[in-house]
C-alpha cells in the first residue's frame, strides 16, 4: 500500500469492528462487501465518512456549527489523506403530499427557469404578447402599407371627469379631434357624455415610408394615453386595438407574466385553487361510511353515525324512511338508486339531510379538532376536476416552449424529456440562436440536460417529473439521491454509496458502473458498500468485512484487487417448496401508472416472486394496487386511490379467511436509543416479572415497571434512563455526556443490587441471545424467543443491542421474528415485502427464504417484490412484468412456477439460464 496515495484508517474499533487497519486507494473505486451486520456500514460510513464530516465541521466558526448536525467520533486511532466527502445512504421516500420526482431532483427549479425566460402564452390559436410602439408600426406597415389610419386612444379612462375638467385635459394636452359613433369630430363642439364613449385622435397619417417614425411615436403616446391599449382606425372604418397588456385579443383573457412563482404548484400564484396544489382533493369514500352493505338503518349500518351523541342521526332518518315507504329494517344492498339517493341527498320536505348533509354540517364546526378528525376518517382522495391532478391553475397550460407546456413537461419520461430538452430551440424556432439565449437560461439548460443524463444512465429513465415521491420504491428513492450527489460537478472528493444497486434489475447494473466508473474518472475516490457481483467485479479495490455477524464479524478478511479474491462456493439456489400451487387470489383491472388493466393470479399458502426490470410496474401492482384492495376487503383501514376503482381482487371469501395483511417496507424497525431487541421482541417484559419475583424485590414490594428505564421508578431520573444528558455548549452546539447520576448505567442502585442468579438487569442485558438461552434455560416463554431468533442466525446479538443499530438484513429478520413471536392465533396473514433483500449477501438471503418458508408453513402466504435470482429460482410462483420499462411495459409476460420461466424466453429468464 502507497500511504500517500491512499486514505488510510489504522485501529478502526467503531461498533463491532476489531482494531482492524484499511486503505483506500485515492481516484479508485472501492467496493467494501461481507455479510449483513459484518460491520461494513461502520467501516464506511461511521467511521471514514463521520471523520470526513468531523473534519469539515471543525473547520468551520462555531457560529456555523450550530445549524449543523454532529455526528459521534469514529473510533480510530489514526486517519490519513481523507478528503472532503459526501455519503449517499439508504432512505425512504419522503412521505409529504408535495414532493414528487421533480422537487427531489430539483429538476422542477430548472424547468421554472427555463420557461420564465423562453415560454410564449398561446390563446385562441395566436399567441398573445406584450405590443410596443415598434411592434405595433411594423404589424401596421406589414398588412396595412399605403393605407390612412387614425391612431387613437380610449377615453373611458376619463369617464368620472367632469366636462370641463375631461375637455381642458385633452386641451392641455393638444388634442382637438374625437372619434365618436364613427365619426371624426371636434372635441370642444361634442357634449362631455358622447367624449366619454369616444376615442380621442392622436395622429391621421397614410403608412407610407416617410411616416414609418411618426407613426412609432403616435403608437407609443396611444399605449401611454390609453394606459396600455392604442387603438387604430384603418381606412373606411376598420377598428384594431393593440394592448401591451398580456390580453388575448379574442377572447379577452388576461395573462400574468411569465415568473417563477407562476410555474410551482407550492405557490398561490400557480397552484390549482381547488386542490390548493395537491393534485387531489378529499371525496367521501362509500366504503368507510358503509363497509356492509348487508347492515341497515335499524342495525346503524351507518359507520359515520356512530359517534358520540350522533346516533340521533338514525331515528331522523328512520322517521323520514318510513313517511317515503322504506322500510329501516332493508338492507342497504336491496335500496334501489331513489333509496340511496335519498340516503346520501336526504328529504327535501322534511329534517333528514342526508350523509352528504351530516358531512356538511360537520365541515361547519372544523375548527373543533374531534369533528374534523372525525369527518377525515370517512374521506379518500380522488384527482382533482379543476386541475385533472395536474396540480396548477388551467391558465398555466398556455405557457408554451417548443410547443410544451411546464405540465406536458412533467408527464414526459425522464429519458423523453432529456431528448425534448437535446432538441431545444429559441423563441424564433432557430436551434443556433439558442447561444444568443441569455446566460441564466443556457446553464439551466446545460444543468437540466447533465442532471437528466445522469439519472437515465442510473436507471430512473422510466419516472416522470410529476410522480408523487409516496409511490416509489426504496430503490428508486436511492438512485434519484445518488443522481443528485453525482451530478454537483465536484472533483477530489469522497463518495461513499449504500447499496446503489438496490431495486435495479440485473440488466440495468451495467450502467450504474459505468455512471460509478465515471465519478471516479472526474478525479473523484469512490466507495461503495454492495453485495451485487457484476458490480463488484468492476471495483478497483475490494474489502470483504467478515466472517459473520455481529461480534463475530468485524474482522478484515480480505483487502485487494477483485482479481486476486479466491473465489467463493457458489450457492446453489433450489426450489425449496411443495406442490405447484392450486389455489389462487385473482387480481384484475389494475390500471395505476403504467399498469395496462393487468390481470394476475397471487396464489395462497405459497411464496410469490414479483420480478421484471426497474420501472415494468411492480410495485404499482403489488404495494399500490393489490396490498390496498386486501386491505378494503378485510376492513383493515388504507387510503384506496380513487384509480383503483376498477380493480379488484377475487375470491373475496378466500381473502377474508386471512385475519390481516402486512406491508413490511424497508423502514428501520426502531429509531429511538430506548428501543433495543429486549423489548422489541417482548424479552424485556418477561425478564422484569423475574427480577420482580426475586425474594429482594418482594421485600421491598418491587414491581415490574421498577425494572424499566422507560417509565419513573427505578430508572435514573437524572437522564431519564437515557444514561447520556445533554450539555448545552452555546455556539458550540449541545453534547451528549455521561451521566454523572448513575455514570451511564441507566438505573439507580437500589434496581442493580437486586440479583436474578447471581446477574443483575444489567448484566442480562449485556448477555447475547445464546448466552441468555443457557442462563434462561427453565423459562419456556424466554426460550421459545431464543430459540426462534437463534434460528434465523441472529443469536449473536446482545439483549440491550439498540435497534437503530442494526443492518437492513438484521431488521428484516427481526420484523418477521416479531410477528412469529406475537401471532399466537396462527391464524393465516398475507404478508408483502417490497425489495426485502436490500443490503443483504447471498448467505444472508439464504436465512431470509428460510424464514419465508416457515410462514408459509404455518399457512400464510407471501408476496415479494424483487429483482434476487436466488429468490425469484427459490418461489412456488413467478409473475415477470414488462416488457419495458414505463409505456412499454405495465404487462404480465409471465406468469407461473420459475420452472416454466426458464423455458421462457423474457428479460428476467435470460439471466435465470
Amino acid at each position: 500500500m502507497n500511504r500517500e496515495q491512499s486514505i488510510w484508517l489504522k485501529g478502526v474499533s467503531t461498533n463491532n469492528l476489531k482494531d482492524i487497519d484499511a486503505f483506500f486507494p485515492l481516484g479508485a473505486y472501492t467496493v467494501v462487501t461481507g455479510k449483513s451486520g459484518s460491520g461494513k456500514s461502520s467501516l464506511v460510513f461511521d467511521t471514514l465518512y463521520g471523520e470526513a464530516y468531523r473534519r469539515y465541521v471543525e473547520s468551520l466558526s462555531s457560529f456555523a456549527r450550530q445549524y449543523l448536525k454532529t455526528l459521534p467520533k469514529p473510533k480510530v486511532l489514526d486517519v490519513g489523506n481523507i478528503p472532503a466527502a459526501i455519503a449517499v445512504k439508504q432512505s425512504k421516500a419522503g412521505q409529504n403530499n408535495r414532493s414528487t420526482v421533480g422537487t427531489m431532483t430539483e429538476l422542477d427549479d430548472l424547468v421554472r427557469i427555463i420557461l420564465t425566460q423562453a415560454a410564449e402564452i398561446h390563446c385562441c390559436g395566436t399567441i398573445v404578447k406584450k405590443e410596443t410602439g415598434k411592434s405595433v408600426t411594423e404589424q401596421l406597415y406589414q398588412s396595412h402599407e399605403g393605407a390612412k389610419i387614425l391612431v387613437m386612444a380610449s377615453m373611458s379612462h376619463w369617464a368620472k371627469l367632469k366636462a370641463a375638467e375631461l375637455k381642458a385635459q385633452l386641451a392641455g394636452q393638444g388634442f382637438t379631434r374625437a372619434l365618436v359613433d364613427g365619426g371624426v369630430v371636434r372635441i370642444e363642439d361634442t357634449p362631455a357624455k358622447a367624449l366619454k364613449t369616444g376615442y380621442v385622435v392622436i395622429d391621421r397619417l397614410s403608412l407610407n415610408e416617410k411616416n414609418f417614425h411618426r407613426c412609432l411615436e403616435s403608437a407609443s403616446l396611444g399605449l401611454r394615453l390609453g394606459r396600455g391599449e392604442v387603438v387604430i382606425h384603418i381606412g373606411e372604418g376598420e377598428l384594431k386595438t393593440f394592448s401591451s397588456h398580456l390580453q388575448c385579443e379574442t377572447c379577452g383573457t388576461s395573462y400574468f407574466e411569465p415568473s417563477l412563482s407562476l410555474f410551482n404548484f407550492n405557490n398561490p400564484l400557480g397552484a390549482c385553487e381547488s386542490c390548493q396544489g395537491f393534485g387531489r382533493v378529499p371525496v367521501l369514500d362509500h366504503h368507510k361510511i358503509i363497509p356492509n352493505e348487508s347492515e341497515s338503518l335499524d342495525t346503524e349500518g351507518v359507520s359515520a353515525w356512530n359517534f358520540g351523541q350522533h346516533k340521533s342521526y338514525y331515528r331522523i332518518a328512520t322517521q323520514s324512511a318510513k313517511a317515503r315507504g322504506l322500510n329501516p329494517k332493508t338492507q342497504f344492498c336491496e335500496y334501489s338508486e331513489e333509496d340511496w339517493e335519498w340516503l346520501y341527498n336526504g328529504d327535501e320536505r322534511g329534517s333528514f339531510k342526508g350523509i352528504q348533509g351530516y358531512f356538511a354540517w360537520l365541515d361547519s364546526k372544523k375548527y373543533k379538532a374531534h369533528y374534523r378528525i372525525h369527518s377525515a376518517r370517512f374521506h379518500t382522495y380522488d384527482t382533482c376536476d379543476e386541475c385533472d391532478g395536474t396540480r396548477f391553475k388551467p391558465i398555466v397550460s398556455h405557457y408554451l416552449v417548443n410547443g410544451q407546456s411546464i405540465i406536458d413537461l412533467s408527464r414526459m419520461t425522464l429519458n423523453d424529456l432529456q431528448q425534448w430538452f437535446s432538441e431545444f430551440r429559441s423563441l424564433d424556432g432557430d436551434q443556433d440562436a439558442t447561444a444568443q439565449l441569455s446566460m441564466g437560461l443556457q446553464e439551466a439548460l446545460a444543468e437540466a440536460q447533465m442532471r437528466l443524463a445522469y439519472l437515465n444512465k442510473i436507471g430512473v429513465h422510466y419516472l416522470h417529473l410529476a410522480r408523487s415521491s409516496k409511490s416509489l420504491s426504496g430503490g428508486e428513492v436511492q438512485r434519484i439521491n445518488m443522481a443528485r450527489s453525482l451530478g454537483s460537478h465536484l472533483t477530489d472528493t469522497l463518495f461513499c454509496l449504500d447499496e446503489p444497486s438496490s431495486g435495479l434489475h440485473p440488466r440495468d447494473s451495467q450502467n450504474l458502473l459505468e455512471v460509478i466508473k465515471s465519478l471516479r474518472d472526474q478525479g473523484n475516490t469512490v466507495v461503495v458498500v454492495e453485495h451485487e457481483k457484476g458490480v463488484i467485479d468492476g471495483a478497483d479495490h475490494l474489502i470483504e468485512v467478515g466472517p459473520e455477524a455481529g461480534h463475530r464479524g468485524g474482522e478484515l478478511i480480505y483487502q485487494g484487487s477483485p482479481k486476486s479474491l479466491p473465489s467463493a462456493t457458489e450457492i446453489d439456489w433450489e426450489y425449496m417448496g411443495g406442490d405447484t400451487p392450486h389455489t389462487f387470489l385473482s387480481l384484475s383491472g389494475a390500471a395505476i401508472h403504467n399498469l395496462k388493466d393487468v390481470a394476475a393470479r397471487i396464489p395462497v399458502k405459497a411464496l410469490t416472486a414479483v420480478c421484471g426490470v426497474s420501472g415494468s410496474g411492480k410495485t404499482s401492482l403489488i404495494r399500490h394496487t393489490l396490498y390496498p384492495l386486501l386491505c378494503r376487503i378485510i376492513g383493515k383501514e388504507v387510503e384506496l386511490d380513487r384509480e383503483l376503482k376498477g380493480a379488484k381482487v377475487k375470491p373475496e371469501r378466500l381473502v377474508r379467511d386471512f385475519s390481516d395483511v402486512h406491508l413490511m417496507s424497508q423502514e428501520p424497525i426502531g429509531r429511538s436509543t430506548r428501543s433495543n431487541i429486549a423489548t422489541y421482541l417482548g424479552i424485556l417484559t418477561e425478564v422484569r416479572k423475574l427480577f420482580s419475583e426475586t425474594p429482594l424485590a418482594k421485600a421491598q414490594n418491587l414491581k415490574p415497571g421498577y425494572f424499566s428505564f422507560n417509565v419513573p421508578g427505578g430508572r435514573c431520573e437524572e437522564c431519564k434512563g437515557l444514561g447520556t444528558v445533554e450539555e448545552d455548549l452555546s455556539f458550540l452546539g449541545a453534547m451528549n455526556v455521561t451521566c454523572p447520576s448513575c455514570r451511564g448505567l441507566r438505573f439507580q442502585e437500589s434496581v442493580l443490587d437486586i440479583k436474578y442468579r447471581d446477574k443483575s438487569l444489567l448484566d442480562v442485558l449485556a448477555m447475547t441471545v445464546a448466552e441468555a438461552r443457557v442462563f434462561f434455560f427453565d423459562i419456556p416463554k424466554l426460550t421459545r424467543i431464543f430459540d426462534m431468533t437463534s434460528a434465523v442466525g441472529m443469536d449473536y446479538v446482545t439483549l440491550g443491542q439498540h435497534t437503530s443499530s442494526f443492518s437492513g438484513g438484521e431488521a428484516q429478520r427481526l420484523k418477521i421474528l416479531s410477528f412469529l413471536i406475537e401471532n399466537k392465533d396462527q391464524k393465516p396473514r398475507i404478508f408483502i415485502f417490497d425489495e426485502p433483500t436490500t443490503g443483504l449477501s447471498d448467505r444472508d438471503v439464504q436465512m431470509l427464504l428460510q424464514q419465508f418458508r416457515i410462514l408459509v408453513g404455518k399457512g400464510h402466504t407471501v408476496v415479494v417484490v424483487e429483482h434476487h435470482l436466488g429468490v425469484i429460482k427459490s418461489a412456488d410462483w413467478v409473475l415477470e412484468l414488462g416488457p419495458e420499462a414505463a409505456s412499454e411495459g405495465g404487462q404480465i409476460v409471465f406468469e407461473g412456477t420459475p420452472k416454466d420461466l426458464q423455458q421462457e424466453s423474457t428479460i428476467t429468464s435470460g439471466y435465470l439460464n
